[in-house]
C-alpha cells in the first residue's frame, strides 16, 4: 500500500531528528542500492520544507562552485527511500573523478503529500485501491513537487557558501514523472535521468484505467476511447496536462486529427510552430530515461511514442530539430519490472558520471536506442 514508508519512517522525518536516513526501511523498488556505502547528510529547513543535503562533508575545503543532483522519489515513499541512490552517485563519481573535473551534492525533499508532508494517503493510492480521485491527485503531486523544486533552487544558494554551478534532476516511478515536468518548465535543470517515468500522462492514465477496469473506460469499443474528458479524467485536468506535461506540450495538438499522427514527421507548418516551443523548453538539455520492459505499472508502451517521436525529431543526422542539442538516450531493461534495477543502477551511474566529465562547452549530440 502506498505511504507504507511514511507510516513507519514519520519519527524520523523531522527538521531535529538524529535518525540517520540511512535507516529508513528500504523499499523493494531500491533493492539494487544495498551494497552502498553511506555518505554525509544534513537536514535543513527551507521555505518550510524538510530538504536533505548529501555529500556536503566529502567536499574539499573552500570549494567554490557545486553540481546539484535533485533525486525525487516514487509514490508511497518517501525522501529517504533515494538515501543509499544518493549515496550510489556519489561514490561512483569519487572514483571517477578527476582533480579538475566537478564537484557534485545530493538533494532530496518529499513529495507533495508524502513523509513529512503526508495529508491524506487515501489520495496517493489508485483507483482500483478505492481513491476515485487518482487522476488528478496523482498529476497534482508530481506537479507540485516540481514547482517546489524549481523554488528551491533559487532559495538554496542562501543556505551554502559556495555557488552552485549546475543542477541535474533524477526522478524514481512519480520522480520520474516530476523530472520530466521540470526538465520541460525549468530552464536551470539542464539535465535529467527518469527512472520508470512517463512522459505522457494521458496515455499512462488511461491504461491504467482499462487495467484497472474502470467504468469510465469499459462502456466504449475500444475500452478508453471517452476517458478523457470523463468524470475519472476531467477536463481541468486535461488543460493541466496541455500546460505541463511533454506529450501534451508537444503532442496534444497533433494528437486530435488521427490519433497517430506523433508516428508522421511534422508537415512544415508544424515544424515552424514546434521547433521554439523545443528550444525554449530543452534546448541543449541532456536526457537519459530507464524503463522496465515488464513494468505492468508505468508501461514503457505508453512512454514509447512519446520518446520515438522526440528522439526522431533531434536526431543529430536527419531530426527535424536536429541542432538544438538536445539528447535522448532510451534505454530499456527488458528484465525490469517497476523497479530501480541493478541494470538500470549501472545505466544511471555511467551516465552521470560521463555527464559530470563533459566540459561545460561540449557540444557532441547522441541519440541511443531502446534495448528492449
Amino acid at each position: 500500500m502506498a505511504g507504507g514508508s511514511t507510516f513507519t519512517w514519520s519519527h524520523a522525518l523531522r527538521l531535529h531528528s538524529t535518525l540517520s536516513p540511512f535507516s529508513s526501511p528500504l523499499p523493494t523498488t531500491h533493492s539494487a542500492f544495498n551494497n552502498v556505502e553511506p555518505v554525509s547528510w544534513r537536514r535543513l529547513n527551507i521555505a518550510g520544507l524538510l530538504v536533505t543535503l548529501y555529500g556536503l562533508q566529502e567536499l574539499p575545503p573552500n570549494v567554490a562552485e557545486v553540481t546539484v543532483l535533485w533525486l525525487l522519489h516514487g509514490r508511497g515513499d518517501t525522501q529517504d527511500s533515494m538515501a543509499y541512490t544518493a549515496a550510489a552517485f556519489l561514490n561512483a563519481w569519487t572514483s571517477k573523478r578527476k582533480p579538475s573535473q566537478k564537484h557534485f551534492i545530493c538533494v532530496t525533499i518529499d513529495q507533495r503529500n508524502h513523509g513529512s508532508r503526508m495529508i491524506d494517503n487515501t489520495a496517493n493510492v489508485s483507483w482500483k485501491q478505492g481513491n476515485p480521485s487518482h487522476g488528478p491527485d496523482m498529476f497534482s503531486h508530481f506537479s507540485g513537487t516540481a514547482l517546489d523544486v524549481s523554488h528551491l533552487i533559487s532559495l538554496l544558494p542562501s543556505y551554502l557558501p559556495f555557488k552552485l554551478a549546475h543542477h541535474i534532476c533524477a526522478g524514481v516511478s512519480l520522480g520520474g514523472h516530476a523530472t520530466w515536468q521540470l526538465l520541460m518548465s525549468d530552464s536551470r535543470i539542464e539535465a535529467g535521468i527518469v527512472v520508470i517515468g512517463c512522459p505522457d500522462y494521458t496515455r499512462l492514465m488511461t491504461d491504467r484505467a482499462i487495467r484497472g477496469k474502470l467504468s469510465t473506460c469499459m462502456s466504449t469499443d475500444p475500452p478508453g476511447r471517452d476517458f478523457s474528458g470523463s468524470a475519472d479524467f476531467p477536463p481541468s485536468l486535461l488543460a493541466m496536462i496541455e500546460e505541463r506535461d511533454p506529450a501534451g506540450i508537444l503532442l496534444g495538438e497533433l494528437d486530435t486529427v488521427t490519433g497517430d499522427d506523433y508516428l508522421h514527421t511534422p508537415s512544415a507548418a508544424e515544424q515552424e510552430r514546434l521547433r521554439p516551443i523545443l528550444e525554449r523548453r530543452l534546448k541543449g538539455k541532456k536526457i537519459l530515461c530507464v524503463s522496465g520492459g515488464k513494468d505492468r505499472l508505468v508501461p514503457y508502451e505508453c512512454a514509447q511514442p512519446f520518446l520515438g517521436w522526440l528522439k526522431r525529431a533531434v536526431d543529430p543526422r536527419e531530426g527535424w530539430a536536429r541542432g538544438l542539442r538536445i539528447e535522448v538516450e532510451d534505454i530499456v531493461d527488458s528484465e525490469g519490472r517497476h523497479e530501480f534495477s541493478k541494470t538500470m543502477r549501472k545505466d544511471a551511474e555511467r551516465w552521470l558520471c560521463a555527464y559530470l566529465a563533459r566540459d561545460d562547452d561540449d557540444g557532441e549530440i547522441y541519440v541511443r536506442e531502446s534495448k528492449l
